[in-house]
């Protein structure tokens, strides 16, 4: 009986714990005093979850740039940018670009799946897909030039081939699009 009541114990403070995480990231993304939320509220599988089930996207955001991450400002303060990956999975990685004068921001995330877990079905597994989403702009030709150029020297630092892109908008439209110019 001692067991049963420590592991339900155990299980209660694991979760409350992982809910205070969501929490604080939560008000990280809200400190910087955008007009929108920065991740709209839509869930897919792209093999980043933890139970290999399709998650809520800013929970898979927050796995991606949470724990294992990197902020750079630009020079003059006006962007800021946050890089990080899954923690043991650096095959998923998340980019954060904000512009802290326009109050603009996007997300990308790479992923090797999409739809579930499956890897018999090749249209479920291809490696370097960029998903990218912002609740700022309805096309991406609309991105910024300093987002796109940030973004392009991410990808080819990080060594990203991108194989396919998808791109939830403003409308909460996701489209596949055939790369960002």
């Amino acid at each position: 009986m001692k067991k049963i009541l420590g592991i339900v114990a155990l299980s209660l403070l694991l979760s409350s714990n992982a809910f205070a995480g969501k929490e604080e990231f939560n008000n990280w993304l809200n400190s910087f005093g955008l007009s929108k939320p920065i991740i709209q509220d839509e869930i897919y599988y792209m093999g980043i979850s933890y139970d290999g089930k399709p998650n809520k996207l800013i929970n898979s955001f927050a796995i991606l740039i949470s724990m294992i991450n990197e902020d750079v400002y630009s020079e003059n303060k006006r962007y800021f940018v946050r890089y990080g990956c899954k923690p043991r999975d650096c095959g998923n990685k998340g980019f954060l670009w904000i512009d802290l004068k326009k109050k603009v921001a996007i997300g990308v995330i790479t992923h090797s799946f999409w739809g579930e877990q499956d890897f018999t079905k090749e249209s479920n597994y291809k490696k370097g897909q960029i998903f990218i989403f912002s609740n700022f702009f309805k096309d991406s030709k609309d991105f910024p030039d300093e987002f796109m150029k940030t973004y392009s020297e991410w990808i080819k630092k990080a060594e990203i081939e991108p194989s396919f892109y998808r791109f939830l908008n403003s409308k909460n439209e996701l489209k596949e699009i055939s790369q960002i110019k």
